[in-house]
């Protein structure tokens, strides 16, 4: 049987900031807590039009009027999907970039700005394992400074990507080792991919096989993440 398609969706902050309505008047009581903890600035923007595009993606996959999906909104918690279908999202976001991806099965997304870091050498080392410097070489220290900041962020999304799929503490799974990367050997075995949008990198991590819903953009790679214990 076909994989059921992933769809993502990803927009400018500030390009939506003159379609989105009043924020207050779809929003639901939940969300409109969470705005209000906010406060005004980039994060409430970024939170607004995350809320947005899930909305118009969800109708758009599953049925429905975009007002005919809500968003939870519990505090330190994932959002959930209540409308006309059961469906699962998740959000990103990252500078002027929000992303949304919907599927029928649990799946996590981030994005993340490929931006210039202080002592990113250090940061290699603390996020990564011998075995996946080793599967990605530009990952290590001393070499082109482009590469491995472009490794690094592959393997940070990846690593986000999983942790926003299956829950848990942001500290054990960068610092603790607690997911393993590695490219795949073939694309149906893959259970995560990245691509590049710009200046930014996006992963998704889903039950394989993988279906992007969109034509595949050309630099798509595939991934397998797994527990250190189940890693080759």
């Amino acid at each position: 049987m076909p994989a059921a398609p992933i769809h993502v969706r990803v927009a400018s902050v500030a390009g939506l900031a003159g379609q989105v309505p009043p924020a207050r008047q779809w929003l639901g009581a939940d969300e409109a807590r969470r705005l209000d903890a906010l406060q005004a600035g980039q994060r409430a923007a970024q939170f607004v039009a995350g809320r947005w595009i899930a909305r118009q993606l969800l109708a758009q996959a599953y049925g429905g009027g975009w007002q005919d999906w809500t968003l939870s909104a519990a505090p330190d918690s994932p959002p959930q999907a209540i409308g006309p279908a059961s469906a699962f999202l998740s959000l990103s976001h990252s500078g002027d970039h929000v992303a949304c991806a919907v599927a029928l099965e649990p799946l996590g997304l981030d994005i993340e700005r490929v931006l210039p870091r202080k002592g990113l050498d250090a940061l290699v080392l603390a996020v990564s394992s011998d075995a996946e410097r080793a599967a990605l070489p530009a990952l290590r220290p001393g070499g082109d400074p482009a590469a491995q900041r472009e490794a690094f962020f592959q393997l940070w999304t990846l690593k986000e990507a999983w942790l926003k799929r299956g829950g848990g503490g942001l500290f054990q799974t960068m610092l603790g080792q607690a997911v393993a990367v590695s490219p795949a050997a073939t694309p149906a075995s893959a259970n995560a991919c990245t691509w590049r949008h710009g200046d930014a990198i996006l992963a998704i991590h889903a039950t394989p096989p993988l279906s992007l819903s969109d034509t595949a953009p050309a630099n798509l790679r595939y991934w397998c993440l797994t527990p250190p214990a189940n890693a080759s």
